[in-house]
């Protein structure tokens, strides 16, 4: 691969946006890609790739340059440590002569502080050192650094696995299976997929590996009511309905309108018929559903940790005041909504985080002042053990 003088400058320009005006990388990237028409396949893969890999190691690719993404000049810095790392030659363009490439190679071999090479916030290392122990630590920091898979789930409710593989093939989309996500392809090769007629027709959904093991942990039966009271875009929601087999009733709440708004189109594409209610969440929806959830899922906001593969910026934008904020908000939340939870149902509590200070810790301070609540089963699922985010997820039941 070569540069070409267009591309670069966008690249510079999707960097100003992510580093500068603090937009978020995912949707930087989309937009750029959307927005070029003229770009072919293998233009926006080099794009993409140039741009994830920035943001992903941005702090040693930093270290390398001597320099501050923030600033402009910088950036141009930046994609040349890329390209050096790459072994993509620099172009003689004005913005590169200054550039003296065997500083790199200089400063690349004294690099030393594991936090820089593992291109993480100082704070955030020591915080997961000091958590989760440095063997433990070293092996999801370096699982949260690589790309993350393209994985689909099965829409049960209208297909099935070896039906949707075939289809697939049939389009040039290679899958392979995993005997630990029973309704799980996982991607051969990146390739855009949400154009296929089969996802059109709601056939199945894109949904990360480990998000699919949190409706089979729920223990959620046909007949059954189900609240999902942080249901986002509703990619759990409708996967507790495809195991329920569309039989019983699901409510599905969250803060936001526009992820409610797409919440409903999704369902509708993919059939699913027992949605009895999905709405702003507010504290008369909490009361007036008093005692009503067989089962009551909790996929609580948090610091995202766990899906640094395919969110890397986020570890730019956490900081320890955010993350203090963030475990208030989980008290909160479980302090509040709970009061949904008929006696003997089971509350689901879910994050996609790594950290026990957002996960077992705030558990236990829920048992410990409640105690009409037993503790059930928890399940920590590692980035580094399956292809998939880091997750959390607790099950207790309510006693009265």
């Amino acid at each position: 691969m070569k540069w070409y003088y267009n591309i670069a400058q966008s690249i510079i320009e999707a960097l100003q946006q992510i580093f500068n005006e603090e937009k978020q990388a995912d949707k930087v990237v989309n937009h750029l890609l959307k927005s070029q028409k003229k770009w072919g396949a293998r233009d926006r893969r080099f794009v993409a790739q140039v741009l994830y890999d920035i943001v992903r190691w941005k702090r040693y690719y930093e270290a390398i340059a001597e320099a501050n993404i923030e600033n402009q000049e910088d950036k141009w810095k930046i994609l040349a440590v890329w390209s050096y790392l790459h072994q993509v030659d620099l172009p003689d363009w004005t913005e590169f002569q200054s550039i003296d490439l065997s500083s790199f190679d200089a400063n690349s071999a004294k690099i030393a502080d594991e936090a820089i090479l593992n291109s993480i916030p100082d704070w955030l290392h020591e915080r997961g050192l000091s958590q989760l122990g440095a063997e433990l630590w070293k092996k999801e920091i370096t699982a949260l650094n690589k790309e993350a898979e393209v994985v689909i789930r099965v829409n049960t409710l209208k297909t099935t696995r070896y039906k949707l593989q075939q289809k697939l093939s049939e389009k040039g989309i290679e899958t392979y299976r995993n005997v630990n996500f029973p309704n799980a392809l996982f991607l051969s090769k990146r390739k855009k997929i949400t154009h296929l007629p089969c996802y059109k027709k709601g056939l199945f959904e894109v949904q990360d590996a480990s998000s699919q093991l949190v409706a089979p942990f729920s223990g959620a039966q046909s007949g059954m009511s189900v609240i999902d009271s942080c249901a986002g875009a509703g990619g759990k929601t409708l996967h507790l309905a495809a195991q329920m087999q569309n039989q019983g009733q699901i409510f599905a709440y969250d803060i936001y309108q526009h992820k409610i708004d797409e919440l409903n189109t999704r369902a509708k594409r993919n059939n699913v018929s027992i949605l009895r209610e999905t709405a702003v969440i507010n504290q008369e929806l909490i009361k007036r559903n008093a005692n009503l959830a067989d089962i009551l899922l909790i996929d609580a906001p948090c610091s995202s940790l766990g899906t640094l593969r395919r969110k890397p910026d986020l570890k730019w934008k956490l900081n320890p005041e955010k993350l203090r904020q963030i475990k208030v908000i989980q008290q909160d939340i479980l302090n509040t909504y709970t009061s949904m939870l008929k006696p003997g149902g089971s509350l689901i509590y879910v994050t996609c985080s790594i950290l026990p200070e957002e996960n077992q810790e705030i558990v236990k301070d829920f048992l410990d002042k409640l105690n009409n609540y037993t503790f059930v089963d928890e399940k920590t699922i590692y980035p580094s053990a399956l292809s998939g985010d880091g997750f959390y997820m607790a099950k207790l039941i309510k006693q009265h």
